[in-house]
């Protein structure tokens, strides 16, 4: 299993079959949380199956939310992406994982860009890490108990306070730096995309970019343990000295485009 670690730079990815962008999205002009534990229905074409179907066969997914005692998600007027709505994810985490997160879960595209927007409020001291993204999985598909971590997309505190991201690789234990150390934006809308290519055997390949500027990418991987996967956005973290910790998010989707699009 070879990981490529690609340098900062522009992508163009996209997987163009003439269908429509969305898979499905959530902006929260509801006014809650209802568009994340909305079922969605795709049903595969030829080029595009998930990881277990055959095209034709009707696939879904829904999804929901997860948070700690000491974690919280709300509702809020402002900070906002767009519209008039997003979601504050707000953790204390001081000495045990604190964490409050939405989720998409399910029979996922085995190609699909994974996109939401974040705002950061303030540099905080990150003592170990703090997970924003992240995907998830199961062993057995059927078998809620068997969740397994696959794919975490984190900040640390760099020598000098800042905040700088990195991904951790749960199947092989190892952490995927980029080539240039990237801070994370603070006080400002930034967006979070990810691309992964489902696959069991060494056929995988995962992207994360900022803004639209590759991160990084591991290929030549499995990418998960079955043909269940789970999608989560929101602050998970066992230790970060200001309290609470706080990270906004608007405007998430799934989608067949990729960043820039």
């Amino acid at each position: 299993m070879v990981a490529a670690l690609a340098s900062l730079g522009a992508c163009s990815d996209k997987i163009d079959l003439g269908l429509e962008k969305y898979y499905w999205s959530a902006d929260f002009e509801t006014g809650n949380l209802s568009q994340w534990s909305k079922l969605s229905t795709f049903t595969p074409v030829a080029g595009e199956l998930s990881s277990s179907a055959e095209a034709g066969a009707p696939n879904s997914f829904d999804g929901g939310q997860s948070n700690s005692a000491d974690g919280e998600l709300t509702v809020v007027g402002s900070p906002t992406h767009s519209g008039h709505f997003a979601v504050g994810s707000a953790i204390n985490a001081t000495g045990s994982v604190s964490y409050a997160r939405l989720f998409r879960w399910g029979t996922l595209p085995q190609d699909a860009f994974y996109s939401v927007w974040m705002f950061i409020p303030a540099n905080y001291t990150v003592i170990s890490y703090w997970n924003l993204f992240e995907f998830q999985g199961r062993k057995d598909p059927a078998d809620p108990a068997s969740q397994v971590y696959l794919w975490s997309l984190d900040v640390a505190r760099r020598p000098d306070g800042q905040m700088s991201w990195y991904v951790w690789d749960w199947q092989r234990s190892r952490q995927l730096n980029p080539a240039v150390s990237t801070v994370a934006p603070i006080g400002r809308w930034f967006r979070v995309e990810a691309l992964m290519h489902q696959a069991m055997d060494d056929s995988g390949y995962v992207k994360f970019w900022i803004d639209g500027v590759l991160l990084l990418e591991a290929s030549g991987v499995s990418t998960l343990t079955s043909d269940w996967l789970y999608w989560a956005v929101g602050g998970a973290a066992p230790s970060i000295t200001e309290q609470p910790a706080e990270v906004f998010l608007d405007d998430a989707a799934i989608l067949r485009e990729g960043p820039g699009k």
